[in-house]
């Protein structure tokens, strides 16, 4: 059985997060490694540089925010499905099916942390990355002059 299978319903929206993060995290890799090397002065419109840099950051912040409660909702169902059958005892304790849903519970959370520690690490890289450019072209408002380096 794959994991996709086991994490149940809510491992769908889990999988087209991380999907979307990936997608995200790579394009963006290629955009700054592309657009960092040169100057914003060297570009007609630098103000649209920066939006243009910025693109997938509010997607990539977004799923840091819904990975871990999609985990938590998939732990709520896995334990609704446990306790349902647990309350079906009466007719026959499988601790089999039982453990399905402990198993479902504790696999959605696993992922939405992963998917979420994950986008985190590179929401942050890129955020980072980016304001390092933006100090390093135009000042920090310390009397530097653009392109100029600091000790």
């Amino acid at each position: 059985m794959t994991l996709l299978a086991r994490g149940g319903p809510v491992m769908i929206p889990l999988l087209l997060s991380s999907v979307v993060m990936a997608a995200i995290i790579i394009e963006r890799f290629f955009v700054f490694s592309r657009t960092m090397k040169n100057p914003p002065a060297a570009v007609e419109n630098p103000g649209r540089l920066f939006v243009d840099l910025q693109r997938g950051l509010p997607t990539l912040h977004t799923i840091i925010t819904i990975a871990p409660m999609l985990g938590l909702l998939g732990t709520v169902t896995g334990l609704i499905r446990c306790f349902g059958l647990l309350g079906e005892g009466v007719r026959g304790y499988d601790p089999h099916i039982v453990s399905l849903g402990i198993s479902e519970a504790l696999l959605t959370t696993a992922a939405g942390l992963v998917i979420a520690v994950i986008a985190t690490i590179f929401y942050n890289y890129f955020t980072h990355r980016l304001e390092r450019y933006a100090q390093e072209w135009y000042g920090d408002g310390g009397g530097n002059t653009p392109g100029e380096s600091r000790p």
